[in-house]
């Protein structure tokens, strides 16, 4: 297993704009346990990897991965809530749309360490990412084809999807202490077998 670098563009993008989380690619990757987890403390630094291993994960699917920020069936990032605009009241509407619109409300979070809500955890961070509404549509549609190996519209090689979120991170590294003040913990593991890739997602900040 080695880690991919440069990593894929939108990775390097979504960075750019200031996105809070950190994704790393491993080819030539078998995709067991172990090798998640030791996928997983070479990303973060000093990580323990025993505790890692007692915390356990949860396998999940795709549905699950994304969370309530996101509509299957229209495809889209959401912006969870009730808002008011220039252009009338919207609730939870499609991000793609909002391109155009300034608008004022509020909406609700995920509790931290619960799992899930990768959606929310890309498009929502504690501070405003440094792009419009439509690439950070169009960044997210990327990401999502690389780490899930779509290779055409609604066809994707298997994938195993393991959550590794629990309010305990920070037995694993002190970064987990940011996110669990209130924005929230992330940390998913996504082996594809065809392309013999894991990706590691990793999110935990404050405001």
């Amino acid at each position: 297993m080695h880690r991919l670098n440069p990593t894929p563009a939108a990775f390097a993008r979504y960075e750019e704009i200031f996105g809070a989380l950190q994704f790393a690619v491993f080819d030539d990757a078998d995709g067991d346990v172990e090798e998640a987890v030791n996928a997983i403390c070479t990303v973060i630094d000093g990580a323990d990897g025993d505790a890692l291993r007692d915390l356990g994960f949860r396998e999940i699917d795709d549905s699950r991965l994304h969370g309530d920020w996101y509509d299957a069936k229209k495809d889209s990032l959401l912006k969870l809530g009730n808002w008011r605009g220039t252009q009338g009241e919207f609730v939870n509407p499609r991000l793609r749309d909002l391109d155009s619109l300034k608008l004022s409300g509020a909406a609700w979070i995920p509790e931290a360490g619960t799992g899930g809500q990768s959606a929310y955890a890309f498009a929502n961070t504690p501070y405003e990412l440094r792009a419009t509404p439509a690439e950070v549509q169009e960044l997210f549609d990327k990401v999502r084809h690389i780490i899930l190996s779509q290779i055409i519209l609604s066809q994707r090689l298997p994938h195993t999807i393991r959550d590794w979120a629990s309010p305990d991170l920070v037995k694993v590294s002190p970064i987990f202490k940011q996110g669990m003040e209130w924005w929230g913990v992330f940390l998913f593991t996504i082996y594809v077998p065809d392309w013999r890739r894991h990706t590691v997602i990793v999110g935990s900040t404050t405001d």
